[in-house]
């Protein structure tokens, strides 16, 4: 069951093809190719999305990375499946560098046994949602507005699992990076994340709260 969940591409299947996110996959699924043809472009980053398409790095798995550091917990509706609305889980939500120093790959692992009841016995795992790519920064750079640019990976990943009329509970985890969360930053979003129509303004919610700008 749990590839129907819209985490993996699987909230929409086209007849005699299968998911639509799979349909959408171009056969170089090299990071070269999927940032520069095929990611959203942001204000200062880019994203590749597994709810829009899924490739073979991205989806379900059984361990993180070494490297992965946690940053907050979140309690919130379910939405991968629509008949699921109204069951509250919690998820926690990690991030870790992907290949270079300024990709990243943002993890969540949910606490899935609320759903057991109604899709029986569901095996856990992490799943790699968001591979985001920061534009025009050195690593200084990076490394001195990290606080900011996880301020762009949560306002991106609230709106990826379509939270925008979800009231959400949201808990900075004690990790250095947990720590560096502004949550008066997050409720900014929360206030204007109902009234985004597209990723256009999503990029310039997040443009107006943090540092990061067009290169």
């Amino acid at each position: 069951m749990k590839y129907l969940f819209s985490r993996y591409g699987g909230h929409l299947v086209i007849p005699g093809k299968g998911k639509a996110s799979d349909d959408k996959l171009p056969e170089d699924q090299s990071l070269k190719n999927l940032f520069d043809n095929h990611a959203f472009k942001m204000n200062g980053f880019s994203y590749l999305s597994s709810y829009e398409m899924l490739p073979e790095f991205m989806g379900a798995y059984k361990y993180l990375p070494k490297n992965a550091v946690k940053i907050a917990d979140m309690e919130h509706d379910f939405t991968d499946v629509f008949f699921q609305a109204g069951t509250t889980v919690n998820s926690s939500i990690y991030i870790a560098p992907y290949q270079f120093s300024n990709i990243f790959s943002c993890f969540i692992k949910t606490d899935l046994k609320p759903l057991e009841d109604d899709m029986g016995k569901l095996e856990q795992s992490y799943d790699c949602v968001l591979v985001l790519r920061i534009s025009g920064k050195s690593n200084e750079e990076i490394k001195n507005e990290m606080g900011d640019f996880i301020i762009n990976v949560m306002g991106t990943l609230l709106y990826e699992m379509d939270l925008k009329d979800d009231n959400r509970i949201i808990k900075p985890s004690n990790t250095y990076l947990g720590k560096k969360i502004n949550m008066k930053k997050i409720h900014s979003i929360y206030k204007t994340l109902p009234k985004m129509e597209d990723r256009k303004m999503l990029a310039d919610e997040l443009e107006k709260i943090t540092k990061f700008k067009l290169p």
